[in-house]
């Protein structure tokens, strides 16, 4: 509880979202779940009669409280693994280069290894997280590092291994910018564990739901082109809360000294006046390199900053 109240959060609802999560640890986590497809199938207009409307009405709130709290967890960046048993149909959905939506609550272990009682299932799942959230602090299983992902949560397929004992599917997990407030983000940086602007990036995507910002996190300037020009990135053009942040540097492209430039003026030929920000820890040169390649028009919507208070600010939408 003390942690969420240390986050700003009331001492009434700290305690709910406590609960909530220690609920989902425990035996009912089948009633929230069936909630969360329950609700979206709603959302989406189709009649359902999964649930009773009293117990969807107690799974809605709890549900309320689970994702409040979540939504103040910091990200978990790393492995986690996932065990079901998977046949048929369903299993067919899962080949390379797929893309699916797991429209529940998703429970995952820390690390390359299912959890011990789930470790037979037929199907394991090996994922690289970006969003998902840590919540051995306040599970009833604490002895297990239990790692959840939000509904809507959405992965690329990367490898599949069939097998009549078992089989292996791995995937990571991607931001698709289908959210009110996006940020794309290109760093060479960006994936690596000491990479410094984590914090920020976690700031300003755990403000519990004030504004709820989504980050699509690119390692140059190619990845990010191919996002753009995709159905999911052209959605963006024109949105008023889609941003971008690249830094100027990028030791994985050439030349390297005016990556972030040449990244630039690719969005604004693409059609994207989007308002971007040069974060750097050299504002005059890359001053430069932006007046080198960019016109003046090109460069109307592009800051550059060297302050975290600044980057703080831009990725926040205030």
């Amino acid at each position: 509880m003390q942690y969420f109240v240390d986050k700003g959060v009331s001492s009434d609802a700290a305690q709910a979202c406590a609960f909530a999560i220690c609920f989902y640890t425990g035996s009912n986590s089948g009633t929230i779940n069936r909630g969360a497809s329950t609700m979206a199938r709603r959302g989406n207009g189709e009649a359902t009669s999964i649930l009773e409307d009293t117990e969807a009405d107690h799974a809605s709130i709890i549900m309320y409280y689970l994702i409040l709290g979540l939504s103040h967890i910091d990200f978990y960046w790393g492995t986690v693994t996932r065990a079901v048993n998977m046949h048929g149909e369903e299993l067919d959905q899962y080949f390379e280069g797929a893309l699916v939506t797991w429209i529940q609550f998703s429970s995952c272990m820390k690390g390359d290894q299912p959890a011990k009682h789930f470790a037979k299932r037929n199907t394991v799942f090996t994922i690289f997280s970006l969003t998902g959230r840590r919540i051995q602090e306040f599970s009833n299983f604490p002895d297990e590092d239990e790692v959840l992902f939000m509904p809507h949560s959405s992965f690329l397929v990367t490898h599949v291994k069939r097998d009549n004992y078992q089989n292996r599917i791995f995937m990571r997990q991607i931001e698709l910018g289908l959210c009110q407030h996006s940020v794309m983000w290109v760093d060479d940086n960006i994936f690596d564990t000491t990479w410094g602007n984590k914090v920020q990036m976690e700031k300003a995507g755990t403000l519990g739901g004030e504004v709820s910002v989504h980050f699509i996190p690119k390692v140059n300037t190619q990845a990010a082109l191919i996002f753009l020009k995709s159905a999911f990135g052209q959605r963006l053009k024109g949105k008023p809360n889609f941003r971008i942040v690249t830094d100027m540097h990028r030791d994985n492209e050439s030349p390297s000294e005016n990556a972030g430039a040449r990244f630039l003026l690719e969005v604004r030929k693409l059609g994207f006046d989007c308002p971007c920000l040069v974060f750097t820890g050299r504002k005059q040169e890359s001053k430069e390199q932006l007046a080198k390649i960019l016109d003046p028009d090109q460069q109307e919507n592009i800051q550059v900053a060297t302050s975290t208070a600044n980057l703080e600010k831009f990725i926040s939408f205030e």
